[in-house]
């Protein structure tokens, strides 16, 4: 096992494999890949009907001030440690510079360690070389498809791919998503007399996208908004399983999304700035929803959450024994008084966001590259290059912004979601009332940015060391 120490010794049901009334719930986590908050029907999408996701929220505890990183494997690298993605070395998207830190212990890692089955069905992005991999980093069942993102041949793990079952090799008919779904529901039948986790990370809807014809035909030809569709009834297929296997109210599901909108941003982005690998709102806000049936009572929660989170309250639910070293340096904190529905109030702190993706090596001159810092409802932006022209990191896509292109990646609105703040100021917002945050409040509340710069000083001070002793690549 890699990673801090865990505190030894296993719970008296681990050892039984069989219910008991002092059994912890089984944990379903769904993660999308690049669906943004506001691709929701519910969320007031227009073009788009999700009502499996739909009823999974208004049976949760939804969280409408949660934040997670700008980009895929930063997010998935902090849900599954509650640290900060830089202080396990992930500061980007790319093979080097995305791998988990052998040193961080996983999620996984800690719910194996209380008695859990734990599996993985769908895109770890933390790292696919030797201890890296998901089976050395605390799952017992990994699937995934065998040429995964980044490989030349990703193209061909759509539709009838050849899938990778704990290592072997194994063809599989039909939509990758949906054979996910279908190895992530036999293994929850398999193991529904011990306590499971069972991570769903999809590839959908990231680019390049694709679906099934019915789902196109559905979509009006949208592919983006066919792999919504898609996750969306194997999300409903999946609630059909607990519900028909006595599950229901033993098993604690979550869903959420990894990072800002993209290919739907121009159709609906619930009125925010940002998108994917910005700074702004837009870029961090994620949909996240809790539902244990008969133990969260429903309800939305303003209080400020993150992916950061997730890790210690998922650790206290299990029973885990953390050791002290782990715990102190956890940066998330356990949501279970709020899930619980005790009106305590969190402690007073702030989160911080970096979108990182600087040419590697240069970390130092990207301190104020696209960062922010949240506290409550408030977000502290500086959304600026690092200053030199020839930078090619994600410098490279404003700079072409603030030239004059209108057009990125994930927008045809680029002056909107990519707006630049003027050089060596914070922009401060209240984005409960101003989502687009058009109404910068710094001039009128200086204590208040004083006081998150200072945080945010702070913690670069603490992670920039961190991110240059993990190599050069970083």
């Amino acid at each position: 096992m890699a990673g801090a120490a865990l505190a030894t010794g296993a719970t008296p049901w681990s050892r039984a494999g069989v219910p008991s009334a002092a059994r912890p719930p089984n944990i379903i986590l769904v993660l999308t890949d690049d669906q943004g908050y506001g691709d929701l029907s519910r969320h007031g999408n227009p073009a788009l009907q999700t009502p499996h996701m739909d009823r999974v929220f208004e049976e949760s505890v939804r969280f409408s001030n949660f934040v997670v990183s700008a980009t895929c494997s930063p997010t998935r690298a902090a849900l599954l440690t509650g640290r900060h993605e830089f202080k396990s070395g992930v500061t980007h998207t790319l093979p080097g510079r995305c791998d988990l830190s052998l040193d961080a212990t996983t999620l996984a890692d800690v719910l194996q360690s209380a008695g859990y089955a734990t599996g993985i069905f769908g895109k770890w992005h933390l790292g696919d070389e030797g201890e890296h991999r998901p089976a050395k980093r605390g799952f017992d069942f990994v699937v995934r498809p065998k040429f995964d993102r980044g490989d030349a041949r990703f193209g061909q793990s759509y539709f009838d791919p050849l899938m990778l079952i704990n290592g072997v090799e194994q063809p599989r008919k039909g939509f990758r998503e949906d054979i996910l779904f279908d190895e992530a529901i036999e293994f929850i039948a398999a193991h529904r007399d011990r306590p499971f986790f069972c991570y769903l990370p999809t590839y959908s809807p990231h680019q390049p996208c694709r679906a099934p014809p019915e789902y196109l035909e559905r979509c009006k030809g949208n592919a983006f908004l066919a792999m919504v569709a898609n996750i969306d009834d194997n999300v409903g297929r999946l609630m059909k399983t607990l519900a028909a296997t006595g599950l229901d109210t033993s098993t604690l599901v979550i869903l959420m999304n990894d990072n800002g909108g993209t290919e739907g941003v121009d159709i609906h982005n619930a009125g925010m700035r940002g998108c994917k690998a910005t700074a702004w709102f837009g870029g961090t806000r994620a949909f996240c929803a809790w539902r244990w049936l008969g133990r969260f009572p429903p309800r939305t929660l303003n209080q400020l959450a993150g992916h950061v989170d997730v890790f210690p309250t998922l650790a206290e639910l299990a029973g885990a024994r953390l050791s002290s070293d782990l715990r102190a340096g956890l940066d998330g904190v356990s949501l279970l008084p709020l899930l619980n529905g005790v009106p305590d109030r969190l402690p007073d702190r702030m989160l911080i966001s970096h979108v990182g993706r600087w040419p590697n090596g240069e970390a130092a001159a990207h301190k104020y590259a696209f960062c922010s810092v949240h506290w409550n409802g408030y977000q502290l932006v500086r959304s600026e290059t690092c200053g030199q022209p020839a930078c090619q990191g994600e410098c490279r896509v404003f700079r072409k912004v603030t030239e004059g292109a209108t057009q990125t990646i994930y927008t045809k609105n680029a002056g909107f979601h990519y707006a630049v703040n003027p050089r060596q100021t914070w922009s401060l917002y209240d984005t409960g009332q101003d989502p687009a945050q058009e109404h910068d409040l710094a001039a009128a509340r200086p204590e208040l940015v004083r006081r998150m710069a200072a945080a945010y000083e702070r913690w670069w001070a603490e992670v920039l060391p961190i991110v240059q002793a993990s190599g050069s690549r970083r």
